[in-house]
């Protein structure tokens, strides 16, 4: 059970009311909903988790109640002192629900060290494999599925035309990950898929465990980098009972397989080559997609165009804002610095002017009733002036990575501290940072999240999930320890800052103020 699972449990079984918790644990009841929902991750804060905790057993009174708890919490009795039942719950609550944070940074460093291996591929191993000719074979459990997926995408590989293949599955991903040598030989297949041109639309099934979801996220990565994918998700709740897998190639041949609850290690797995019967779970698949959403918008430098609407549309509704780059947002950097960059890079015809004013109204705007908090950790002095500090995002220009000189990043610094300086609802936080981090994260609460790889190939992500947006949201927070997050005071952020530029510029902090 996730921890959004356990809290839901817990309050149904005693009755209690998401305005009840709210008041005894002094929050908000929208936030108890979307913690019993899952649009928000466990709280880091202990005394927080300790409040709701402490309500809560003090709430089981009947028998019934008891012997739920006793179950659940697999213990053999409960304490009669409630503060102690308390501790027991809050192990049993944080038990599954401390690493998705952490998921999420697994999921960022993996990206940011990304190469695209779809471009990579060579043309070996093209000869055809044995694999059945039947129009009907069927395979079973485990061993199966491994069997059917590899008979697909080998066939698929071998087809002289290309085609969008249509993927969704809601049974587990063990068949697929837990041996290292088929892992690695699924995602050569895949790969080899995807090299012959062909295209493919995936159902994801964000109703899984954060984790497990982003788990999956991840090791479909080094193929969103190809930008062939299409990845959508059903937006409603399923009671992921009955479960199905549906992996099509329109033209060629289907694996099909139908479980109940976990019992796909026993299920019949059907590969069809039959084509009535292909178009028909074609159709099935296409109608089911009618029902989902975009689970997320894929960008590489081809595309630089759509990423920048994309950016506008993002920017443009009001919301809290947290955002992580590799060096300093381009968001808060002055439109002349910016320019000079770009005729000094070689991309005057980037039309940067009209498309960066226009962020940087919106940015202005959300800054009047919105906070917008930039986690910035500086770099050390001599990176700074030997001009090894990289402009933020500029892979995503065309021309490569570009770098800061000095004097642009004085400029850029001493904007931001104008910012501090100028607006109440602006921040930073300075964090430690003792690895590069080759990746932009832009989140805006319970709006969306953006993800960029600045490493090289570039990718961009857009996602509108609500449980994704929570978990980088959170990841985002969690980057300053709870108490330095709660407690941003601008003048401390200002001191440090005109501290670091003195430090810079050579001067003392007297000459510079």
């Amino acid at each position: 059970m996730t921890f959004a699972e356990k809290l839901d449990f817990l309050m149904n079984i005693t009755q209690t009311s998401n305005s009840a918790l709210a008041h005894a644990a002094t929050l908000d009841a929208s936030y108890i909903s979307r913690l019993r929902t899952g649009k928000r991750l466990m709280p880091k804060d202990n005394h927080l988790l300790q409040g709701m905790a402490t309500f809560l057993a003090r709430q089981f009174k009947e028998d019934y109640q008891k012997r739920a708890l006793l179950d659940a919490l697999k213990l053999m009795n409960l304490p009669g002192d409630s503060s102690l039942l308390a501790d027991e719950i809050i192990r049993w609550l944080v038990q599954d629900g401390e690493n998705s944070t952490q998921q999420v940074g697994r999921v960022l460093s993996s990206l940011s060290g990304m190469a695209n291996h779809s471009e990579q591929v060579g043309q070996s191993d093209d000869s055809k494999p044995y694999f059945p000719e039947e129009a009907v074979s069927i395979y079973y459990g485990i061993e199966g599925k491994r069997r059917a997926a590899e008979y697909f995408l080998s066939e698929v590989a071998l087809c002289e035309s290309s085609q969008t293949l249509l993927l969704f599955s809601d049974e587990g991903t063990a068949w697929m990950t837990e041996d290292p040598t088929y892992a690695r030989r699924w995602a050569e297949l895949m790969i080899r898929v995807l090299s012959r041109g062909n295209r493919i639309k995936i159902i994801h099934t964000v109703s899984r465990d954060l984790d497990e979801m982003l788990n999956a996220i991840n090791q479909w990565m080094p193929l969103y980098m190809s930008g062939l994918i299409e990845p959508y998700f059903y937006p409603k709740k399923r009671d992921g009972i009955f479960k199905r897998t549906l992996f099509i190639a329109p033209e060629t041949a289907a694996v099909i397989s139908n479980s109940v609850g976990d019992q796909a290690s026993s299920a019949a797995n059907v590969l069809y080559r039959d084509r009535d019967a292909v178009a028909s779970f074609a159709e099935e698949f296409l109608q089911y997609l009618r029902l989902c959403r975009p689970l997320m918008r894929i960008f590489t430098a081809r595309e630089r165009e759509e990423c920048y609407a994309t950016l506008a549309e993002f920017e443009h509704g009001q919301a809290d804002t947290l955002i992580k780059t590799e060096s300093l947002s381009l968001l808060t950097m002055p439109e002349p610095l910016l320019m000079q960059i770009l005729k000094r890079s070689g991309m005057d015809e980037y039309g940067g002017s009209s498309l960066h004013d226009a962020r940087y109204q919106c940015f202005l705007e959300n800054l009047q009733s919105n906070h917008f908090t930039e986690l910035i950790s500086l770099p050390d002095v001599e990176a700074v002036k030997s001009g090894s500090v990289k402009v933020s995002l500029s892979d995503m220009l065309g021309a490569g990575a570009v770098y800061y000189t000095p004097e642009e990043f004085i400029d850029h610094l001493e904007h931001i501290l104008a910012l501090l300086e100028s607006f109440e609802n602006y921040h930073i936080h300075l964090i430690d940072n003792s690895t590069e981090d080759r990746y932009t994260v832009y989140a805006r609460e319970e709006l969306g999240v953006i993800v960029a790889k600045t490493s090289q190939p570039p990718v961009v992500l857009a996602i509108n999930e609500g449980n994704m947006t929570a978990a980088f949201w959170d990841f985002l927070k969690s980057m300053p320890d709870e108490k330095t997050y709660r407690a941003a005071k601008n003048v401390d952020s200002i001191a440090v800052l005109r501290k670091y530029l003195a430090e810079l510029a050579g001067y003392t902090v007297d000459s510079v103020q």
